[in-house]
């Protein structure tokens, strides 16, 4: 996790300025006065380096040589706040390097400190930086390890954060979903507005990987506002970044160069340079894809983020940049230069084992790129076999393209507590059943005490009917939803499968509603979760009233609930999909702070699809639709 902070005025830093580096350090008595100030000028420091990282590593290397006169715990927390400057300052090698320092002087302490969760997450992230995912990984395992024996909440989010960063890089978006989860929840229990910007930051990243751009986009916004809490001006910064390359992928380019600009007009000396090439980078692609497309912008805007390349030690930047390059420089017909960014960008993916997804990608547009060069070039043949080339390999590429699908992500993370609650169950028949058999168990001894055999069989038959029973309860229980009283997502998926396949074999109608309720997570954050599930309740009762006996109504999850509506067409589900939008919408609520609920619905109808999960998807693009062109509307 990268560390920034509140500002601090001019005076005060003028005055620590002065503090620390006009005194002079002559004698030993002075330096016995410094070092007992170091706890303070630590604190000024961790501070400081939100807003001025210069000042701040000034401030801090005073006590590069009076380390051996500071305690262990000073040391690590010396080393700790080193290694964060240099991560800010974008070099990784030399934070990889401080880490390893304080790591070593750890080992003389008697027992486990908080501190060595900390700079073992900074390892990891310098070696994450520098490419290394294997070996990041371990070093955060160690530190979530470390901050789970001391039961510090804190650090076990950001444990959860940095692996679940990892999940997304190597394509595991379930996983990642899991961990960034697990991690939000916790922050939310602390007053770490730090924290809380940063898992909503990498939840913003994992829905963009998603292709979820409308919930990578409210992360975005939430990460920013507690970045700007936190006083943490250049983390504010990289969520303003991300919500600019949000609207790049959007298309909205007019928007991404206005973020950019506040970016630029806010930024200083202490900017990372990743940060910046970022933001030039995006100023580039922006000018070269809007409607009046501008190549020569694009290009000046490419070379100005060209001059912060230099500065970054990240491989990463370094392949998004020479593929950018070498199509702005086919656009200017420059092909002979774009050739040179192209065969960089292949040199890069050469020296790259076991590329995630978003590489390949790279890799195959890389090739498409190239033969369209060749092809500028009247190099027909090259241009074909390339062309071919980059067919069969998105072909193969995208051949497990649903497991990018949330929806998907949501279902398998659904069927697996599913599969958890069967076998639960199973586990309680079988336990059942060895009841059964004693009760029905006979011997010698048995038949000479009739009596008692039969007093035995009635107790045994009384509790197998109190088994049977809480069997009955437990499978009514594994059905519904207990916070709305509604048909939980495995009741409900279990039925409109049924209903699918039947709508197949005959054929017939069948119709899905996807219903979400707007603006739920601010009713959280205003009202309180005790409300929002007030609120979560009365819309499934409003829903659930309008369905016939053979539909089926549930909760799909969260704030969304899902409608399944055999032999029924569009029309008619359209119809009954604005008949609940408008009871919502008119509904009375009993809350001062809240004058009125609204909800978006998405509704498809059985074409043709081959399962129910594709049927699902297209009503949550209707969903979707529905959301984007301003809430509170239905859309099939």
């Amino acid at each position: 996790m990268l560390c920034f902070a509140k500002k601090i005025t001019l005076a005060i830093q003028i005055v620590i300025c002065t503090a620390i580096f006009i005194a002079p350090i002559p004698s030993t008595a002075q330096e016995s006065i410094d070092l007992k100030k170091f706890n303070q000028i630590a604190a000024q420091v961790k501070e400081l380096k939100k807003t001025d990282l210069v000042l701040s590593l000034k401030q801090l290397t005073v006590y590069e040589d009076l380390l051996s006169a500071l305690t262990i715990e000073q040391n690590l927390v010396y080393f700790k706040l080193l290694a964060e400057i240099q991560i800010e300052q974008n070099r990784y090698k030399a934070a990889k390097k401080t880490s390893n320092k304080g790591l070593i002087i750890a080992k003389r302490l008697a027992s486990p400190s908080i501190l060595i969760s900390e700079i073992l997450y900074l390892k990891g992230f310098a070696l994450e930086s520098l490419g290394d995912i294997s070996q990041a990984t371990k070093e955060y395992k160690k530190g979530l390890e470390v901050a789970e024996s001391l039961h510090n909440k804190i650090q076990i989010s950001a444990g959860l954060i940095n692996l679940g960063a990892i999940a997304y890089l190597t394509d595991d978006y379930k996983r990642s979903l899991i961990l960034l989860n697990d991690a939000y929840n916790i922050a939310a229990q602390t007053d770490d507005e730090e924290l809380k910007g940063t898992v909503n930051s990498e939840l913003g990243i994992v829905y963009a990987y998603l292709l979820q751009e409308e919930q990578s986009m409210a992360f975005y916004q939430q990460s920013y506002s507690h970045f700007k809490k936190a006083g943490m001006l250049l983390a504010a910064h990289n969520s303003l970044n991300n919500i600019a390359i949000n609207h790049n992928i959007n298309e909205d380019y007019q928007l991404a160069i206005d973020v950019f600009k506040t970016i630029i007009n806010e930024s200083n000396k202490d900017s990372p340079s990743d940060s910046m090439y970022s933001v030039y980078s995006g100023m580039a692609w922006a000018h070269l894809k809007k409607e009046d497309s501008n190549v020569e912008a694009a290009y000046q805007y490419s070379l100005m983020a060209k001059q912060y390349l230099q500065s970054t030690e990240k491989m990463d930047v370094h392949l998004q940049f020479y593929f950018d390059e070498a199509y702005i420089l086919y656009k200017l017909d420059r092909f002979d230069e774009a050739l040179t960014s192209i065969a960089k960008v292949e040199d890069i993916l050469a020296n790259q084992q076991q590329l995630p997804l978003i590489k390949k990608e790279i890799y195959v547009s890389n090739l498409n790129l190239k033969a369209a060069v060749f092809h500028k070039q009247e190099k027909f043949k090259q241009a074909y076999e390339l062309k071919s080339r980059v067919i069969t390999l998105t072909a193969k590429l995208y051949e497990n393209e649903d497991n990018r699908s949330i929806t998907e992500v949501r279902l398998r993370l659904e069927a697996e507590q599913a599969d958890k609650q069967n076998k639960v169950l199973h586990n309680q028949q079988i336990l059942y059943e060895r009841y059964l058999d004693e009760a029905n168990l006979e011997n010698e001894v048995q038949r000479l005490y009739l009596i008692v055999s039969a007093l035995i069989a009635l107790a045994f038959a009384w509790v197998l009917v109190k088994l049977l029973q809480s069997q009955q309860k437990l499978k009514v229980a594994s059905n519904i939803d207990p916070l709305t009283g509604v048909a939980n997502r495995r009741s409900l998926m279990k039925q409109s499968q049924q209903a699918f396949k039947q709508a197949q074999g005959k054929p017939s109608y069948l119709t899905i509603m996807l219903i979400d309720i707007d603006h739920f997570k601010d009713i959280n954050d205003s009202l309180g979760h005790i409300s929002g599930d007030t609120i979560l309740a009365e819309v499934a009762n409003i829903g659930a009233k309008m369905m016939r006996k053979s539909d089926m109504f549930g909760r799909f999850g969260g704030e969304d609930f899902m409608v399944c509506l055999p032999k029924t067409t569009l029309k008619s589900a359209l119809e009954v999909s604005e008949r609940i939008r408008c009871g919502v919408n008119q509904h009375v609520w009993a809350f001062n702070k809240l004058e009125k609920v609204t909800v978006s619905i998405g509704v498809a109808t059985f074409s043709g699809d081959d399962d129910l999960i594709s049927l699902i998807k297209r009503a949550d693009e209707q969903l979707y639709q529905a959301k984007a062109s301003g809430r509170n509307k239905v859309c099939g």
